[in-house]
């Protein structure tokens, strides 16, 4: 598929559908759907072990990611939303067309979306045109800005104290309430919370703001998706979401 095409345009029919598979954590999954889209759609397994049995995955410190069944569960109402994923089901040792765990022997990137294509040697310009959409508004961020922290993958805790702080009357916090908590611990100022009880309801969340300020985790890559105007906190230890955009801004 050429680069920016409209996902819109893909039509299912029996027989015909191209099967992935992922053992990543949640992030890495929606950095891979511009490969999904760029190699036609399918069906989308996604391994509720982790990658336990995927070679691909057994690095270093670790032989499985985060990827569980609650995690796939949550996330799976927002993929089938997109045009280009068919269905979603849990990898339970089928074969299928592409692993999309390769992305792994292309870490040569700062970027995962990158990885992906790199894998399947797709132009790496599929990941410039928006990648995901979603259904509904959320009236609570509206005119706000969207902010998120994951409690780790940390970078520039200087600009959270500082920037963010003139700001925090226009921000909503989107994640945990743990995150949440421990966010207005460390920075010692309160924002405003709202709860979003499914990765879909994120998604809304974040789209309906005005823009997006976050650490590189699943909130960004979302909000990568949907190619909102953001401010991302660099992991300079491993940074491995910078997209190089108008609208995109790296701290």
């Amino acid at each position: 598929m050429a680069a920016g095409s409209d996902p819109a345009s893909l039509h299912w029919g029996l027989g015909d559908l191209n099967t992935f598979k992922h053992s990543g954590d949640l992030g890495d999954i929606v950095f891979s759907l511009p490969a999904v889209r760029a190699l036609g759609g399918g069906v989308l397994y996604l391994d509720p072990e982790g990658g336990k049995d995927e070679p691909l995955v057994h690095f270093g410190y670790t032989d499985r990611t985060r990827l569980d069944r609650a995690g796939i569960d949550s996330l799976r109402t927002l993929l089938v939303q997109q045009p280009y994923v068919a269905e979603v089901r849990l990898w339970t040792g089928q074969a299928v067309t592409y692993n999309l765990d390769l992305f792994r022997r292309h870490l040569t990137f700062n970027n995962l979306s990158d990885s992906h294509l790199a894998a399947f040697k797709l132009d790496a310009r599929e990941r410039d045109a928006r990648w995901l959409q979603v259904s509904g508004t959320d009236p609570r961020l509206a005119g706000r800005v969207a902010i998120s922290r994951s409690l780790k993958v940390h970078g520039n805790h200087t600009f959270w104290e500082f920037e963010v702080r003139k700001i925090r009357e226009r921000c909503v916090f989107l994640g945990t309430r743990r995150e949440h908590e421990f966010f207005e611990e460390a920075l010692g100022y309160t924002v405003d919370y709202a709860h979003t009880p499914t990765i879909a309801d994120l998604a809304v969340a974040i789209a309906s703001a005005e823009s997006f300020i976050g650490n590189q985790s699943l909130a960004h890559a979302i909000a990568e998706g949907l190619k909102k105007d953001l401010i991302q906190e660099v992991y300079r230890v491993g940074p491995a979401a910078v997209f190089r955009r108008q609208g995109a801004r790296y701290v």
